[in-house]
């Protein structure tokens, strides 16, 4: 990095970010606090050289917008991994001016961990897939204080399905106090709300996983329809950034932790670090097959019996990681998919 003029450290928080200009040489230019604001980020780079300068922000909730307008100024920009630069970075003060200066230089000396960010149409699909989760969570809630009005009226549905046709009539004529029935058709009205919600989504959805090459792939798995596939792709982006199946299986957190004390190794509870969507979306696809008679299911179904359910699913899981994994580098079917070498 022999032509950079200045490295950039930003700590970033919802109102304000806090940065350091360093330069080669790690001598400080400038340490400042600015409002987190479209017009005052872009003042306030404006003034350095968008191709001399580096710029290392912390991968907080709200790095997304602050990435996009400084990338559009033109610069370079790095997202810190939090949990990786904490533990590199360790200093008994903590603060604002202290951390920007970390991230600086970190980045100035080439040890700053980085986190991968995926193109912006990745980060678009994968909003779109979130957004379809939250509605649907949303919906499970409306339904559950409809079963908790009936738990108080002591009404008992005559039906199986609840908020199938035949339930909802139930629901819409059920003869109860005026609070209770008020309370029922909000959440009836709610209800049929996120359902128009959710089917327009689902649209979306569909549309956009059947014009995807990998997403057609995927649904060839038993139990990954378009949604499933769309999550699955969305939060691995490009296959080829992962050097084999064990590397999308630690970015899943489907692999055992290690405890490493002298010669003794002992392994215990998965890590559940990295992408917790793709972790539950593979969960979600094992638990649908295990109808079918597939590779997968079966190996589940033989687990369960010696291992227990729990154990089983992520098993499954992790074994159906490295088929997705082989699947998307070789760009086959799931029926016709030949495990490749890892690179």
């Amino acid at each position: 990095m022999s032509n950079v003029s200045a490295y950039i450290g930003v700590d970033l928080h919802k109102k304000t970010c806090y940065v350091t200009v360093m330069d080669q040489a790690g001598v400080i230019s400038k340490q400042t606090e600015i409002k987190n604001d479209r017009e005052e980020i872009e003042r306030f780079f404006n003034i350095y050289d968008n191709k001399g300068s580096r710029v290392a922000v912390e991968s907080t909730m709200n790095w997304i917008p602050f990435y996009e307008q400084v990338e559009a100024l033109g610069f370079k920009v790095v997202l810190s991994n939090p949990l990786m630069t904490k533990a590199i970075a360790a200093a008994r003060i903590k603060n604002d001016k202290v951390d920007s200066k970390i991230l600086a230089e970190l980045m100035r000396t080439d040890f700053l961990p980085t986190a991968y960010i995926q193109p912006k149409d990745i980060r678009d699909l994968k909003e779109l897939i979130r957004q379809r989760a939250i509605y649907v969570g949303m919906r499970t809630k409306i339904k559950n204080k409809i079963h908790s009005v009936l738990f108080k009226t002591g009404d008992k549905s005559p039906v199986k399905v609840l908020f199938g046709k035949a339930g909802r009539k139930f629901l819409t004529e059920l003869k109860v106090s005026a609070v209770y029935r008020a309370e029922l058709d909000r959440y009836l009205l709610t209800l049929t709300n996120f359902d128009s919600q959710i089917k327009e989504l689902e649209t979306e959805v569909a549309k956009t996983a059947k014009a995807d090459y990998d997403c057609k792939l995927l649904c060839t798995i038993p139990g990954v329809g378009p949604y499933t596939a769309l999550m699955i792709k969305s939060e691995i982006g490009d296959i080829s950034r992962f050097a084999g199946s064990d590397k999308l299986c630690n970015y899943a957190g489907l692999v055992p932790s290690t405890y490493a004390s002298g010669e003794k190794i002992r392994t215990g509870r998965i890590t559940k670090r990295g992408s917790k969507w793709l972790r539950k979306a593979l969960v979600d696809a094992v638990t649908s097959s295990r109808r079918n008679a597939n590779k997968i299911s079966v190996f589940y179904k033989k687990l369960k019996k010696s291992k227990g359910t729990g154990k089983a699913k992520v098993a499954a899981a992790r074994k159906l990681c490295s088929v997705i994994f082989a699947m998307l580098t070789d760009k086959q079917p799931f029926k016709e998919f030949v495990p490749v070498k890892e690179r």
